[in-house]
């Protein structure tokens, strides 16, 4: 079911993607609403399943996360129970922050977060690879950022 969102519903989504961490105060005042009423608003977003949760966001690099790589994940039968244990698996590795299945030649699409080349080949050799079910990953490592953003494009919705 599409949710209608109103202008005010809008700058509260836009400024909660910008800074989860904004006071209610100060995003009622950004968005020209008392607190009690910009709280309601809050509320059943939330209730709505359009705001699931609001988290920080880390810099990898930071951390020494220095590489990222997309990897195409092909298997070697597609049923519904190579599936779900391929789906289960994938999601119990911390280096894989994105998972999804895709249209074309390939099965999987992986982002992958590592410390370096070696981490990356480590993670290759000693989980992904060891999957019965996989038959082929071609990688492409990310070589500049040039673009990074979680927020959705509310512009596009209704």
């Amino acid at each position: 079911m599409l949710i209608e969102l109103g202008d005010i519903d809008k700058k509260i989504l836009n400024a909660i993607q910008e800074n989860s961490a904004i006071t209610n105060s100060e995003l009622a005042d950004l968005v020209g609403l008392s607190s009690a009423p910009c709280w309601r608003r809050i509320k059943r977003l939330e209730e709505q399943g359009i705001i699931s949760k609001r988290v920080g966001l880390l810099d990898p690099k930071a951390l020494g996360l220095n590489i990222i790589a997309f990897a195409n994940v092909k298997l070697s039968h597609i049923q519904e129970d190579a599936l779900e244990e391929f789906e289960a698996e994938v999601t119990k590795y911390a280096e894989v922050t994105e998972c999804y299945t895709i249209s074309g030649s390939m099965d999987f699409l992986l982002r992958v977060v590592t410390e370096n080349m070696q981490s990356y080949e480590k993670f290759l050799r000693q989980k992904l690879l060891r999957l019965h079910m996989v038959s082929e990953v071609n990688t492409h490592f990310a070589v500049t950022q040039v673009k990074y953003t979680t927020a959705v494009p509310l512009e596009l919705s209704s």
